[in-house]
């Protein structure tokens, strides 16, 4: 019985998640191999008997169960398979939990430039560096170190990039500016502050080109989690561009999202709230003649935790095949009982 039950599964197993097809195939071959090996067993002692060579036969229970039992199972298990362990086996399931964490660490950002949006901010590093801090803003203030204990404010000026770098998504290529975060960005306090600052060109000819109206200039945003690249935090969906106003003050709101995708490890999908307050100049409009430009204009992003409370969401198929193999020795029990 027990070979007749590790055959049925290991074709199970072989045939993995298709169609249950097979196994019905396979399942039928069995059972009238059974029923045949046990009508050819009864006619070969009926004629030994008919010719005085042995006794009449008598039933023997235990072989009446084993038999009764292997051509039940062979006929349940793949009706079992088809209607409720296929079925659970590609079902998706997603589990959601609520809890609160102690900690956090800041995310890291990517601004993105379109190539092909010629009236968006123009992201530049040579006139102004990029700027970086946590607290407030210090320009004499220590670098964040590792320590649990960081006093604030502190800069991490040391975690942007020195230059603009190319990235190309969906076929869209774009300039972008990243500011990477690490272990030394940890927020142990809700509500702590982090100001990212670029600095960025505009030409107000090609605005009015591209919308027929003057608009301030404009950036794209990734906010992702620090234990991810950003080519692994879009490819996963752990992150996604937005668009926001590149002249002036953005502050965001960050909620915590711990999310782990099919076959991804974890990681923090951050659900964004936006606020803008838009600056009521524009000193950075290199294509005016009446008001030409004189600096750069700047983006200052504000972000912060307003609670550590965290939604952990999971997701998963109904069943696995450990669930498979259990259901499958729960009902082998319930046969050996009935027959």
């Amino acid at each position: 019985m027990n070979s007749v039950l590790s055959l049925l599964l290991g074709t199970v197993f072989a045939v993995h998640k298709t169609e249950p097809n097979v196994l019905i195939f396979v399942s039928s071959i069995l059972a009238v191999a059974v029923a045949f090996l046990c009508f050819a067993d009864w006619l070969k002692r009926r004629r030994a008997y008919a010719k005085g060579l042995v006794a009449l036969p008598v039933y023997a229970r235990n072989l009446g169960n084993t038999v009764t039992t292997s051509i039940i199972t062979l006929l349940a298990v793949p009706l079992l398979y088809q209607y409720v362990w296929y079925p659970g086996l590609d079902q998706d399931v997603t589990t959601f939990e609520k809890d609160t964490v102690d900690h956090a660490y800041l995310p890291s950002i990517t601004l993105f430039q379109r190539d092909d949006w010629t009236s968006q901010g123009s992201l530049d590093v040579s006139r102004a560096k990029p700027k970086c801090f946590v607290g407030w803003v210090e320009e004499e203030a220590p670098n964040c170190g590792l320590s649990e204990s960081q006093s604030l404010p502190c800069r991490c000026n040391d975690r942007r990039e020195d230059s603009v770098g190319n990235y190309t998504w969906q076929g869209t290529k774009y300039r972008t500016l990243t500011l990477v975060s690490s272990e030394a960005l940890l927020c142990t306090v809700s509500t702590t502050l982090m100001l990212a600052q670029a600095f960025l060109w505009s030409d107000s000819s090609k605005t009015i080109d591209d919308s027929s109206r003057l608009l301030s200039p404009s950036l794209w945003i990734a906010v992702y989690d620090p234990t991810l690249t950003l080519k692994e935090a879009l490819e996963n969906d752990y992150t996604r561009l937005t668009l926001v106003n590149a002249n002036g003050m953005v502050a965001i709101n960050l909620e915590l999202n711990y999310r782990q995708a099919r076959g991804k490890p974890p990681a923090y999908d951050y659900d964004l709230s936006f606020s803008t307050v838009p600056a009521m100049d524009r000193l950075c409009d290199i294509g005016s003649d009446t008001d030409p430009a004189t600096e750069p204009c700047f983006i200052s992003l504000w972000l912060q935790f307003p609670t550590f409370e965290r939604q952990v969401s999971t997701r998963s198929y109904a069943m696995s095949w450990a669930d498979v193999v259990a259901s499958a020795g729960s009902w082998l029990s319930l046969f050996q009982i009935i027959s």
